[in-house]
């Protein structure tokens, strides 16, 4: 029994060593043998290998037409494929290259496989020809990257691909689907890229700088859930789609300069932590639906031409760049909304701001009286202030100096005798009646007149009884008649 025992703990002890010499004992091939394969026009099949050597195809002439499946496996040296011709797909799925890897200008008709593929080194993928699916799912970049120039006649998938350093995608071009969902980014660009097909960035995250700088999106666009964390710009960029940045957090600038929307874009929900600049862009309906934005932060509309623009005034009120012809056209945008109050609301501070920044002059003092008067024309509420403060003020006024008095029946005295000033003061409801008769009518009651200095004031208060009737008018129907 004890001899039993001690076998199986030996016989236990043992199993680690076992898969640990299997490992150490993995398969190793020779560079040579590949591209041997390669130039011969043999099949190329291998899974879990170790390729040691520099793979290097730079003298081959003409397409390769076999397939090519290396896939779980380790390159050691660099591979240089450059200009190379694949008619048939090649599949390097789940690699791992250690060194640098060279696609440039390579030709892969038959679509590639690298999903979950490490890149330890820099990876040149310009001038790339992609004729079918290309598939980077969960590939990881450790190094540089560049996809300039390269065309993606399939869909292009870098769903959840990880880019630990610069990558760039300018001026590539992808014709059908392209998705980076859930891709991660520090610094990366897609300078004059053209997407052709649906584009998805949902839930991407950027670390560094974005430049989506004159990119072109003929379809629709997902940047759902996405986050920028530096500078992200969209300058001169056109969408042609649906673009979709609901729930998208910008932590510094978002730079929107030039930008043309020919459909919707959905910016609602959306977090702006820096300013939005969106000056000489063109926005056919653009909704900001519950955005949130800091204290601090600007919003700059100038020279922008915008069809519908959905963003509740009190929103961007305090963060707007004063510019002339944004203000008024924001009004105008408010307006066909029906939105009314936003539109008062947004040409009143259009006025002030105005009113603030012109030098001193009769042009100021006139907009300072229709500031005080009638807000502008947009606040009811100003010019009716004024006409109860007048009769206020006037009747207070007649009440306290003794300045009416009324005909009696037995002693008509003449009004305009200044001897015959009342001693006693009439009640101050008569006053207050007096005054708004004369505010209303420029008449006094049957049977009360103002007497000696007091005919002046009564005729004065007729006469801004006359300009605040009619500029209460003129307001009510203004603000009523929509």
């Amino acid at each position: 029994m004890v001899l039993l025992m001690l076998f199986i703990c030996s016989a236990t002890a043992a199993e680690p060593d076992e898969d640990h010499h299997i490992k150490l004992t993995k398969e190793v091939v020779a560079s040579g043998d590949i591209i041997s394969q390669l130039i011969s026009g043999e099949p190329v099949r291998y899974d879990n290998v170790t390729i040691s050597g520099s793979l290097e195809l730079a003298e081959l002439q003409g397409s390769l037409s076999q397939p090519v499946r290396i896939t779980n496996s380790i390159f050691l040296g660099p591979v240089r494929f450059a200009a190379a011709s694949f008619d048939e797909p090649i599949d390097l799925q789940g690699c791992i290259f250690r060194d640098n890897v060279d696609f440039f200008g390579c030709r892969f008709a038959g679509g590639a496989g690298f999903a979950g593929v490490t890149f330890e080194g820099q990876a040149d993928l310009r001038n790339t020809y992609f004729g079918g699916q290309a598939s980077f799912l969960s590939a990881q970049f450790s190094e540089d990257a560049s996809f300039r120039n390269s065309q993606f006649a399939g869909d292009g998938i870098f769903l959840n691909s990880s880019f630990a350093r610069d990558v760039d995608f300018d001026f590539a071009q992808f014709q059908r689907l392209a998705s980076f969902a859930d891709a991660r980014f520090v610094n990366v660009s897609f300078l004059e890229t053209q997407f052709g097909g649906h584009t998805s960035f949902l839930n991407a995250e950027f670390h560094g700088n974005a430049a989506f700088a004159a990119t072109r999106f003929v379809g629709s666009v997902v940047f759902r859930e996405a986050g920028f964390l530096l500078g992200s710009t969209f300058g001169l960029s056109s969408f042609g789609g649906l673009a979709d940045f609901t729930n998208v957090y910008f932590n510094k600038t978002a730079y929107f300069g030039g930008v043309k929307f020919t459909d919707l874009a959905y910016f609602v929900n959306a977090r702006f932590d820096d300013d939005l600049n969106m000056e000489d862009s063109r926005l056919y309906n653009m909704r900001l639906d519950n955005v949130s934005l800091q204290e601090d932060s600007k919003i700059n509309l100038n020279n922008s031409d915008f069809t519908k623009l959905e963003v509740r005034w009190a929103v961007i009120k305090d963060r707007l760049v004063y510019n002339g012809a944004a203000y008024l056209a924001l009004v105008k945008n408010y307006k066909s909304l029906e939105w009314f109050d936003d539109a008062d609301d947004c040409y009143y501070q259009y006025r002030r701001i105005g009113q603030d920044q012109a030098p001193w002059g009769w042009g100021k003092i006139s907009d300072l009286i229709s500031w005080l008067s009638c807000g502008y024309g947009v606040r009811v509420s100003y010019t009716a202030f004024w006409c109860l403060f007048t009769i206020l003020f006037f009747g207070v006024i007649f009440w306290a100096g003794k300045g009416m008095n009324k005909f009696e029946i037995e002693g008509m005295e003449l009004p305009g005798d200044h001897r015959l000033r009342p001693t006693a003061r009439v009640s101050f409801t008569d006053a207050l009646y007096f005054s708004i008769a004369m505010f209303t009518t420029s008449q006094a009651p049957v049977n009360t007149y103002p007497v000696g200095f007091y005919r002046h004031l009564a005729m004065a208060e007729g006469i801004l009884g006359w300009f605040f009737l009619g500029l209460f008018v003129v307001v009510l129907s203004g603000v009523l008649i929509r």
